[in-house]
């Protein structure tokens, strides 16, 4: 498939010549998550302390099963040559956010083609083999999902 020829094309990210910022100096912050692995409660816990701290925040979820719902993308948003055919997720991974949180520990191939895609400046995401060449800030994941959720939000303010 032409997706798994571009992740391992892509190798590791060059963190030399992009720009970072902290988290007090984001604006806006990207949230991708495998809705099949995180509930929507947990997303929008991290959705609301984020909101609160006065950062523009743009979700979009992945899910095994077909969904009508327009936060949420299946494996057929994307062709097997990797176009983009949903429109939400052509303009989510086209967003520069600042931090871009990825929520996901399956190592899906389509989750991970549109993590390898997004414009964000900093990826951010649980410790997993799969992610280790496309996140620049990998978290250990030794709690709950729930409570894993929160700290990625508690290290990221620490930014």
């Amino acid at each position: 498939m032409i997706k798994n020829l571009f992740l391992n094309h892509k190798g590791k990210p060059t963190i030399a010549g992009k720009e970072h910022c902290t988290y007090s100096e984001a604006s806006n912050i990207g949230i991708l998550y495998n809705a099949d692995e995180f509930n929507a409660e947990a997303v929008g816990k991290l959705e609301e302390l984020l909101r609160n701290d006065g950062k523009e925040v743009a979700k979009i979820g992945y899910a095994d099963k077909p969904s009508e719902n327009v936060l949420v993308f299946h494996r057929k948003d994307i062709s097997n040559t990797g176009t983009i055919k949903k429109d939400n997720l052509s303009f989510f991974i086209n967003q520069s956010f600042d931090f871009l949180l990825s929520l996901d520990t399956s190592g899906n191939i389509n989750y991970k083609y549109v993590l390898a895609l997004s414009k964000a400046t900093c990826k951010v995401g649980f410790e997993t083999e799969q992610y280790y060449d496309l996140l620049q800030l990998s978290l250990k994941m030794d709690d709950t999902k729930p409570k894993a959720v929160a700290n990625m939000a508690r290290y990221l303010k620490m930014i």
